[in-house]
């Protein structure tokens, strides 16, 4: 007996040496997400960013990623964080029209953001709460599109979006959860609202984006020091990335589509560069698609016509018509007066443009240094931060392989997983070891009395391995999906 409780004694300091040494603030894998909203992938070719470019040189980065069809803010992020397709997870656009619910989606109202629109797919399951339901003491922050929601009962630390709010007032909140004494988060998602809109109101290639983009330059090196200055640079997962990219438009490439037919026949929701249409009268649909297509440069599909790698037929949110613009062009439902001199950017077009590529840049104790990955779709976001983390993700259409070849295997291994076999291993090793404990001791007894075992011992055994078996499927994690 004093033999077993020394192995016990030195398993759990084993467990408690491997849980401490590589976190000081948590004892968990530590993973920061961070959006730079509508960031084009070639503006890290076109401008010396320091920060940026520092940032590749010690970690992983792609040249650029595919984003989801279709190319603009909500979709992506909530494709980023879910790992799902749009016509999987339900939020196909910033504004839409749910024919089962009867309502119409505004990303701008409050009242749009509740579990209808965003768990559609009862299993849609964003990364923060995918780490806390993993349990342990795992604690997220969300600052993102459908943090401030609950799901399964859980919800996460909620930090509203503000656009007053001073990037580096936000990136000091996030710090502080991370080193807080009580109930530390072990996960983070921030979002910075640029350079979408200097994208949108100058453009892509105006001398305002440029100035944006070396004042976020700035912004990631604050975010660089402080995570140095609070010793979490080397020990957390740092994932920048974006949603879309951004391209100019111009008074010479407006279409307004009441110039070609009556647009009062249909409802329309999405944006210029890409619309659902909603047709009001079934008999009018051949004409309107028809008519439609009569017009240039723009491309028109009937819903069952969508191609199949846009992955955005599949969905009661998505039109008996969707229109997509040519890039650089845009659509607008009636006729209207436009200030081209605050309206030169916009996005939502093919997603096989190289305008609307988003950016990924990592760092961390996960990721190989100065290492380029080929390029892969943001739904491999998902389980890429689930594996880092060593959760078990939920339902997701992302690939693991995809991105496996930027990840340090010896690294995972020993700050991630080991902590993880042996939390999970304790209770195990506790059945395992009073199970020969009792064996042993009933073996004495019977040799002792010299009579045979009893059929409910066998019983009993039998019993404990059908625990541990069951201890070893709940406890043990799945890291792939």
């Amino acid at each position: 007996m004093n033999a077993t409780l020394s192995i016990l004694m030195i398993l759990m300091i084993i467990v408690t040496i491997g849980s401490t040494q590589n976190y000081k603030h948590s004892n968990k894998p530590l993973m920061l997400l961070v959006s730079f909203d509508g960031f084009r992938w070639d503006y890290l070719k076109t401008y010396n960013l320091t920060n940026f470019n520092y940032l590749k040189s010690v970690g992983s980065h792609s040249e650029f990623i595919y984003n989801s069809f279709s190319t603009v803010t909500f979709p992506n992020h909530w494709t980023i964080v879910t790992g799902m397709n749009e016509e999987t997870h339900g939020i196909i656009q910033n504004e839409m029209f749910d024919r089962d619910l009867n309502k119409e989606f505004n990303h701008l109202a409050n009242e749009s953001q509740t579990i209808e629109w965003y768990g559609q797919n009862k299993q849609t399951e964003p990364i923060w709460i995918t780490n806390q339901k993993a349990g342990g003491g795992r604690r997220s922050a969300a600052e993102w599109i459908g943090g401030g929601l609950s799901f399964d009962d859980q919800s996460a630390i909620y930090i509203p979006y503000n656009n007053s709010k001073p990037y580096k007032e936000l990136i000091d909140q996030f710090i502080a959860l991370y080193v807080r004494d009580e109930e530390p988060i072990n996960f983070g998602a921030l979002y910075f609202d640029e350079p979408d809109h200097t994208g949108h109101l100058f453009g892509p290639y105006s001398k305002e984006m440029e100035k944006k983009l070396y004042f976020l330059d700035e912004t990631l090196g604050y975010l660089i020091n402080e995570l140095k200055t609070h010793h979490l640079f080397d020990d957390l997962n740092l994932i920048i990335t974006s949603d879309h990219g951004m391209e100019e438009i111009t008074q010479k490439t407006a279409i307004f589509l009441d110039s070609y037919i009556d647009t009062n026949l249909f409802n329309a929701y999405g944006s210029r560069a890409c619309y659902s249409i909603f047709v009001k009268n079934a008999t009018d649909l051949e004409y309107v698609y028809k008519t439609l297509s009569n017009i240039e440069n723009i491309e028109v599909y009937k819903k069952e016509d969508i191609p199949e790698r846009l992955h955005y037929k599949n969905n009661v949110r998505i039109g008996d018509i969707v229109i997509i613009t040519r890039l650089g062009y845009g659509v607008y439902i009636n006729n209207q007066t436009i200030n081209w001199k605050i309206n030169r950017g916009d996005h939502g077009y093919n997603n096989n443009q190289s305008a609307m590529f988003p950016i990924f840049i990592s760092h961390g104790p996960g990721f190989k240094k100065n290492f380029t990955i080929d390029s892969f779709r943001n739904v491999d976001i998902y389980p890429l931060m689930c594996f880092l983390l060593g959760i078990e993700p939920a339902a997701n259409n992302g690939t693991l392989d995809n991105v496996m070849d930027m990840v340090i295997y010896n690294k995972i291994e020993t700050h991630f997983a080991l902590i993880f076999l042996l939390t999970s291993l304790v209770p195990i090793t506790l059945l395992m070891l009073g199970s020969i404990f009792i064996c042993v001791h009933r073996k004495k007894n019977s040799q002792s009395s010299s009579e045979p075992i009893e059929e409910n011992d066998i019983e009993a055994n039998d019993c404990t391995v059908e625990i541990l078996n069951e201890n070893l499927n709940e406890n043990s994690p799945i890291l792939i999906k």
